[in-house]
Parts: structure tokens; sequence; C-alpha cells
């Protein structure tokens, strides 16, 4: 179970919270436990080369999320594993999902583990997954078996737009980077390069096919920049498998876009894959719909470099 902590970023870690501080250094003895959606055990070799490429805080292992509970007790390891958490803002109640990292540590009480999360990665599902999980959280029941219903629905039937081995590298990079520095990002994380991110005015943006599929399933907008502010660099579309070897290609050097929708709100982010490091984000509260305007203002963020 997530703790409120977790209810931020597209990509966050909490490498410079107080209550953290102790079990970072622990955190960094353990081994990492990394678990997959069943449908991708297929590629489990793209997702070892994704994890190797930029996991080095600590040794890892893939494993089945049925293996979990051999470790659960046990403080010699962290996970990587689906999960839901719910938050409510106003009368608006939203569950959003995400692939978090946690420990567990020893209290004073017997036989009682502590649970800390260190990171968590937003994921974006299709509406159809979205549909499910809501259905089977609102089913009722304990807490126990509406847990358990939504982890067996996030591994078995979920799919996620913005998940694949190699986006998955981009994400354990800003991971991995962040808790080595005890730094902590969040939610509100805007941000941008100043040298690496005017470099798109020559190179090409890529963006995974899913985005546009998405901008084209949303109502027509007629409202449109002026000429001038538009984005008129060169982007491409691409799959998540052409995107994915792109990225994991041993001489890879491209600028690639993800968006993720959070309930009601969206992250635009930039990675360069050249050594993963993330250029560009973007936060947009009450906006989560994809538009022209999120290319329009990465134009503009670069005009005010330049």
């Amino acid at each position: 179970m997530l703790t409120a902590i977790s209810s931020m970023a597209q990509t966050a870690y909490f490498g410079n919270v107080p209550t953290n501080a102790d079990k970072l250094e622990a955190f960094k003895k353990t081994t990492t436990l990394f678990t997959l959606p069943y449908a991708d055990y297929k590629n489990i070799d793209q997702f070892e080369q994704a994890i190797k490429k930029s996991w080095t805080i600590t040794p890892y292992k893939i494993i089945k999320p049925e293996e979990l509970v051999n470790y659960q007790t046990s403080a010699n390891y962290s996970f990587f594993y689906l999960d839901t958490y719910g938050e409510q803002i106003d009368t608006i109640k939203n569950l959003n999902l995400v692939y978090g990292l946690k420990m567990i540590s020893p209290t004073l009480k017997p036989k009682q583990m502590q649970e800390t999360t260190l990171a968590t990665v937003t994921l974006f599902p299709d509406a159809v997954s979205t549909l499910q999980i809501i259905l089977v959280t609102e089913e009722g029941g304990s807490k126990r078996a509406t847990k358990s219903k939504q982890l067996g629905m996030l591994y078995n039937h979920s799919k996620f737009l913005n998940w694949s081995a190699g986006l998955l590298s981009g994400y354990l990079k800003q991971i991995n980077d962040g808790l080595l520095m005890k730094q902590t990002r969040g939610l509100d994380y805007q941000f941008y390069n100043k040298k690496r991110l005017p470099e798109l005015v020559e190179e090409t943006l890529y963006i995974p096919e899913y985005v546009r599929e998405v901008f084209s399933s949303q109502p027509v907008t007629l409202v449109q920049a002026p000429a001038e502010e538009q984005y008129r660099y060169k982007f491409k579309f691409v799959t998540n498998a052409a995107l994915d070897s792109l990225i994991l290609s041993k001489e890879s050097n491209i600028k690639y876009l993800v968006y993720t929708k959070r309930s009601n709100d969206k992250m635009i982010s930039i990675y360069d894959s050249k050594d993963g490091l993330l250029i560009y984000q973007m936060f947009s509260f009450q906006a989560p719909n994809f538009s022209m305007n999120d290319l329009n203002k990465i134009k503009k963020t670069i005009k005010e470099i330049e």
C-alpha cells in the first residue's frame, strides 16, 4: 500500500525526505526485485536490457508477481511493483496507477515490518483499463480483497500507454540518479535543460504513436496558435516497439516525448536517450488532454532560452 507521499509526479523520488534519511542507506544494501505485467515476460530480455542500462544503485533481479510473497518479510530486498492509490481534491476523488519502489524494515513490534516508498512512476492506462480498475474498486468488500482484485487486474489485464522497456529505462535513470544524489522530486516539478532542449531546433523529436491516437480521439478544437508560435521543428510519430529499439540501441542518440495523463492532470516529458537525461518536463493541472499547444510550449521555452 502506497503512503500519502507517493501521490506525486510522473517520475517521483524521495531521497531527501527526513523520514527516509536512514532508510536510504539501508536501501542501497538491498537487492531490488522488479515485477512486470504478465504480458511483458515474453519480452523479458528487452526489459533486462532496459534495467541494466539505467539501474546501478543496487543489485537487481526480475521476478514474477506471485514470487513477491517469498521476499516481503525480508529487509534484504526492495521491490518495484504495480499499485494504485486514491486521493481526494475538494469533492473530486481520483484513483491513480503507479509503478512504485518500496522497501521494508523492522519495527519495535515483533513480526511487524514498516513499508517505505522511495519512488513512483505514474502510469497512463488506456480507457478500458481505467474503467476496469474503477469497477473493481467500486465493487466493495474488505480493503485486502479490493487490493487483491486491483493487483490482479493490473498485472493480468491492464494496458499502460506510457509503458515499455525503452520508456522504463528513462524512468529508472531518473530514480536511480535522484536517489544516489539524495534528492526529492514531486508532482509540480517543471524543468528544462538550457543546453539540451534547444538542440531540438535541428533534431527530430520522437513521439510515441499512442499520443497521436489519444489526440485523435479527443474533441476537435478550432482555436489555433498564431503561426509564429506553432511548433515547426521536426517531429516523428513512432510505435512503442520502434521507439524501444531506438532508445535501447547501444549508439542511441534521440530525444523523445512521453505524455502521461494522471486523473485530471497531465505531464509532458522529454528525454535524451544518449544518457537517459530528462531535458524537459511540464505539469498541467486540470488540463489532462494532449494538445498541439503542448508542443508550442516547448518551442516557446526554446525561444526563451535562445
